[in-house]
């Protein structure tokens, strides 16, 4: 509970700024493309830092990572105040996709450490719904704040929970990591087949596709509210009607995928999202019934990502969890940063446009999807952690009786 309240709190202070980094690019002066390298830097520095933030976590533990990311993103949002230069500020956005991929990943790699095997999905599920919490309050907030009394106030509060979080991480959370169920050592081949099998490829590329929508929203959804329409504070209730839902319902994925299977819920999402965004693109779209449609989107967005949180779960090793999170999250960029740079691209020809490729994109997914050799990875990774289950409960039972 202390992680899922860690990551919560953490994510507030993130939320705060979330809609306002384009909007202050530009007052400060930047162009759009400077706006679209802002988002790109961040993406680009986190995939770069990835592989050395899992094997850092593995190797001398999540909280320690956990810890120095939370406060590294505090500092980083008190350095917004001082930075009035739209080059200086990519470069920032890029340490800050730095610290950002020093946060989720060990935090996810803890959770599944710390949750039973056979409830991965829901606790994976529980920690999205406190990251969305986050997401959900701290938007709204931040955009009232700039509206009222500018963008330094919002950065100077987005600080504290940042900080919070990380002193409640070094007091409370354990140590885990460090190869706590690994071999003393392993071979670089052995390794790099432990952390690319089949199950884990198509679970990278699933990320990849359903990060890359996230992509086109980080690059230019404030610019896409405001000239659908939108005021600053409807901005920001657009992150708060996108985010609520999630923090119902991603529990109750989590849940329903450990005990039905993750393929048909998966699918489902991503269909759904495909159709959402293919709504956005529409020329008649206005901004009160974006905020609508957003509510929608936030449901089955939390159906897909439940989903497929459980099947890297089941699918996992033991031994090196935070590579293969810090993996997963390489992939969750690469698809963001294909998702904003193609939006930064796109939206000079139309508003609509980048939301309609999106949509495009969750449909041939989808077809692919139903090819029932990529069914059957699904539900044999399933299969497995059911045989585990019960092989853990005879273990338990045997040892009643003894």
């Amino acid at each position: 509970m202390v992680l899922i309240i860690t990551v919560g709190v953490s994510y507030l202070g993130l939320g705060l700024v979330m809609p306002l980094r384009a909007l202050y690019g530009r007052q400060i002066g930047a162009s759009s493309a400077e706006i679209g390298l802002m988002t790109t830097s961040f993406l680009l520095a986190g995939f770069l830092a990835t592989p050395a933030i899992g094997w850092l976590s593995d190797r001398s533990g999540y909280k320690n990572v956990l810890w120095i990311g939370l406060l590294l993103h505090a500092v980083l949002m008190i350095a917004y105040i001082f930075v009035q230069d739209p080059v200086m500020l990519i470069g920032l956005r890029g340490l800050e996709g730095i610290a950002s991929v020093s946060v989720l990943p060990p935090a996810r790699a803890m959770m599944n450490t710390l949750a039973p095997r056979g409830r991965q999905g829901e606790a994976l599920g529980l920690q999205s719904a406190a990251q969305t919490t986050g997401i959900l309050i701290g938007p709204a907030v931040g955009a009232l704040l700039a509206s009222q009394t500018g963008y330094t106030l919002s950065f100077i509060i987005a600080s504290i929970p940042l900080v919070l979080a990380a002193v409640v991480t070094i007091i409370f959370l354990p140590n885990r990591g460090k190869h706590d169920n690994a071999p003393s050592a392993f071979s670089r081949k052995d390794t790099l087949a432990e952390l690319f099998t089949r199950p884990l490829v198509l679970t990278y590329a699933l990320q990849i596709v359903l990060m890359i929508s996230m992509g086109v929203v980080m690059a230019i959804w404030s610019l896409y509210m405001l000239d659908r329409g939108a005021t600053l504070p409807l901005i920001g209730l657009s992150y708060t009607t996108f985010a609520l839902p999630i923090i119902f319902t991603a529990p109750i994925s989590g849940r329903l995928s450990d005990r039905y299977g993750r393929y048909w819920l998966f699918l489902s999402g991503l269909l759904l999202i495909g159709v959402i965004f293919c709504m956005y693109s529409l020329p008649s779209v206005t901004a009160w019934p974006i905020i609508f449609i957003s509510i929608a989107e936030g449901i089955v967005t939390s159906i897909a990502r439940s989903s497929l949180d459980g099947l890297l779960a089941d699918i996992i090793p033991q031994d090196a969890r935070g590579k293969v999170q810090a993996n997963y999250t390489a992939a969750g960029l690469i698809g963001n940063l294909i998702g904003a740079t193609a939006a930064g691209l796109l939206y000079g020809y139309s508003t609509g446009l980048p939301f309609f490729i999106v949509g495009l994109i969750c449909f041939g997914a989808c077809l692919v999807l139903l090819f029932p050799g990529i069914a059957r990875m699904f539900l044999a990774a399933r299969r497995n952690v059911q045989g585990e289950r019960v092989e853990a409960e005879l273990i338990e039972e045997t040892a009643v009786d003894v």
